[in-house]
């Protein structure tokens, strides 16, 4: 298996979007981002098609998702957004607060409907956006360690 940089991977997993898989390619240390929509394009298409009806972009898009597909055995799906799963690293975040009440108001804001709008004005208002980031950065960072870790990946960091 080729090596990944620990930042590549970083960047994928902080930016996951619904509708989007991320892949590792084990020949050639590339990631891959890739619609979920252009791997059910091919799925469900026929040996024959051409995607003559698709603009250069989406051919585009459609031939990483054929190579996906084709060549299953070359890549690793990333973890994705639900594997990340940002709500558990703001309750921690929280949790982690030393100051009691923060971290009480803290905690209370991420509870129910709204919580990632709360948790952000709250965190907005209390000066503790960088620390935030950078705590969420670090969490990210763990999470793609040990998926190459559990992956056998070598790793590089820069």
């Amino acid at each position: 298996m080729k090596p990944v940089k620990l930042n590549d991977i970083v960047v994928h997993l902080d930016c996951l979007m619904d509708g989007w898989k991320v892949y590792y390619n084990k020949k050639t240390g590339q990631i891959t981002e890739v619609q979920v929509e252009c791997l059910a394009i091919i799925e469900d298409s026929d040996e024959e098609d051409d995607f003559g009806e698709y603009s250069g972009w989406e051919r585009e898009a459609i031939n990483e998702a054929i190579d996906i597909l084709y060549n299953w055995n070359d890549y690793i799906e990333l973890p994705d957004r639900y594997e990340i799963h940002e709500y558990s690293i703001m309750e921690e975040f929280c949790n982690s607060i030393e100051d009691a009440r923060l971290s009480n108001k803290l905690c209370n804001a991420i509870s129910g409907r709204g919580a990632f709008r709360r948790f952000k004005d709250l965190i907005i208002r209390h000066d503790l956006e960088d620390s935030w980031y950078a705590y969420k950065h670090q969490s990210i960072v763990q999470i793609a360690r040990e998926w190459c870790e559990d992956n056998k990946i070598p790793l590089v960091e820069e």
